[in-house]
């Protein structure tokens, strides 16, 4: 009859917890000094043309609602720079649309940007999680991080009458190769401590027996 010892079940025990499924570390809201990666200014492009997949080179493309760019006098004065809207400041009979979507060709783990908006709180949809932050006529940056990977993200307003924002500066990160982070259940690291404890205890049995 053969016998496990307890070195054996003790790194069995190792094994099975670090096999486990990982843990999904919920988004978190990151600052801009976050960010080392793709930054787009939208002034490559011309006042009041609509984006879309203009920037597929660099990685992301714009869906679902509207995106104008904006190069306005009060976006000048805000951002500094051309920026980008939900409308068309030019034609203000055109409705505005309550949000669009940000589409990345390859998982991204940051994603952020400077806003405004007409008095309206702003919402970014991550990884089916919904960051709320604040907005107003002034430029306020909003940025989130999940290490998990994410593909989309869509920008909206709490504010349903009239809900108009402004945008620069879009940055976001890619994932390495390894698509983000993960982080360690409980029960793993758990089971991670008694097959420690386990091979201590084995150590000290067999230095007694000598």
């Amino acid at each position: 009859m053969t016998h496990t010892t307890a070195p054996s079940l003790c790194m069995a025990a190792l094994l099975l917890a670090l096999s486990g499924s990982p843990a999904h570390a919920a988004p978190v809201s990151v600052t801009a000094s976050a960010f080392s990666g793709t930054l787009i200014d939208f002034n490559s492009l011309p006042d009041r043309s609509a984006v879309g997949s203009q920037f597929a080179a660099q990685g992301v493309t714009v869906t679902g609602g509207s995106l104008i760019t904006n190069n306005s006098s009060v976006l000048q004065a805000a951002f500094g720079s051309q920026g980008a809207s939900n409308f068309d400041y030019g034609a203000p009979a055109t409705p505005s649309w309550l949000s669009i979507t940000f589409t990345f060709a390859d998982p991204i783990i940051r994603v952020g940007m400077d806003q405004l908006s007409n008095g309206s709180e702003f919402i970014l949809d991550v990884s089916q999680e919904e960051m709320l932050f604040d907005s107003g006529n002034t430029p306020r940056f909003v940025g989130v991080e999940d290490l998990d990977g994410f593909t989309q993200v869509t920008l909206r307003l709490t504010k349903e009458n009239d809900p108009r924002f402004s945008i620069d500066n879009l940055r976001f990160d890619f994932a390495g190769s390894g698509g983000g982070n993960t982080v360690p259940e409980p029960g793993a690291l758990a089971l991670v401590g008694l097959a420690l404890a386990g091979a201590t205890a084995a150590r000290w049995r067999r230095r007694s027996a000598v």
